[in-house]
């Protein structure tokens, strides 16, 4: 009722406990490059990656190509797709590289050796590590390996460090500064894509200003 003051009590009937099958409630699209033992690299697309100053922390599962080649190499490039790539990204979100197959994955995914050519992407050389990057991403991060943690027995929480980054010509507006109303990242919302959606307002610490968002 408009006007009326709710006690603490009362906004328990206005929720409801669930068990999500996942906890993707919404976060970036990674594609995390790695080399392989044979000189190859290997692509996997994941969706738990936080940035914490020059670090990123990164969930992977361990029966996973690119997990078993960054503990080995500890080398990796995070490269961050723009959201036009999300047809692409499918075509390689159900292969591993990892040759056979692992026994949790047999059900859903295949042995797919060469995922450059699955979506035709463009190879370009790292400058601080040897995992290349992929052209078509507008932003790539190399980094090397800090540390891992077990979490259970088929997932580690990665720590990287970031050594450098590259940023797209057209988003880069100066040396320290992306253009954030041309970036559109790719976001991962319970198994769902997703686009940036509209600019809703800044933080009072943003050093870019956008315009305001009509009626604010």
């Amino acid at each position: 009722m408009a006007g009326t003051k709710l006690l603490r009590g009362d906004y328990w009937g206005m929720f409801t406990a669930i068990t999500p099958g996942a906890h993707y409630f919404g976060s970036l699209v990674v594609l995390l490059t790695t080399a392989n033992p044979d000189g190859s690299t290997n692509i996997t697309p994941i969706s738990s990656a936080w940035s914490l100053g020059d670090h990123y922390l990164l969930g992977l599962g361990t029966a996973n190509q690119g997990h078993a080649n960054l503990m080995r190499s500890r080398e990796v490039v995070l490269n961050l797709p723009e959201a036009r790539l999300a047809g692409k990204i499918e075509q390689i979100a159900m292969t591993t590289g990892m040759d056979p197959v692992p026994p949790q994955k047999k059900r859903l995914y295949r042995h797919v050796p060469d995922k450059w050519a699955l979506t035709g992407w463009t190879s370009l050389p790292s400058m601080e590590v040897s995992p290349p990057r992929i052209a078509e991403c507008p932003v790539h991060i190399e980094a090397t390996l800090e540390n891992s943690l077990s979490l259970d027995t088929e997932m580690e929480a990665v720590h990287v460090r970031v050594r450098k980054v590259h940023v797209r010509d057209d988003l880069a507006l100066d040396a320290r500064h992306v253009d954030v109303g041309a970036w559109q990242p790719l976001f991962y919302t319970f198994r769902h894509y997703f686009g940036q959606g509209h600019h809703l307002g800044a933080n009072t610490r943003a050093e870019q200003r956008l315009p305001e968002p009509a009626g604010r």
